[in-house]
């Protein structure tokens, strides 16, 4: 059975790595980026299933960069996680604002990040 991929996008590198082992744990294929830049581009390349994206990032922000992935239809399949250190109800509208699927704050540890992408993409 193929691995499903995430792609996750977060400035914050220790929040980054946390994350990658804690899905790579959950047999996910993971690929990592502290940047923003770009996103478009190696979505159009690697066509994750799963984007977890940081909403405060420098340059273009979270918010951003998933209502630009969703408008453009790059892979209408693909899901898009939003989390941020922001309030949980602006977590919120941010999310429906940017046709976000889903979104998760960051004070929220990483079995709460399984959880919320195990539903997302329908693995028990």
């Amino acid at each position: 059975m193929e691995k499903k991929g995430i792609l996750i996008v977060d400035d914050d590198k220790v929040l980054l790595e946390i994350a990658r082992d804690a899905l790579t744990r959950e047999g996910y294929s993971v690929i990592t980026s502290d940047q923003s830049l770009g996103t478009s581009q190696r979505v159009a390349k690697i066509k994750p299933h799963l984007i977890v994206m940081d909403v405060s990032m420098p340059g273009l922000g979270g918010d951003r960069i998933c209502k630009i992935l969703k408008e453009s239809n790059i892979n209408k399949e693909m899901k898009i996680l939003l989390y941020s250190s922001k309030g949980q109800d602006q977590l919120k509208k941010l999310a429906a604002e940017a046709g976000a699927d889903d979104f998760l704050t960051k004070s929220s540890n990483s079995q709460e990040l399984v959880e919320k992408v195990n539903s997302l993409l329908k693995n028990p």
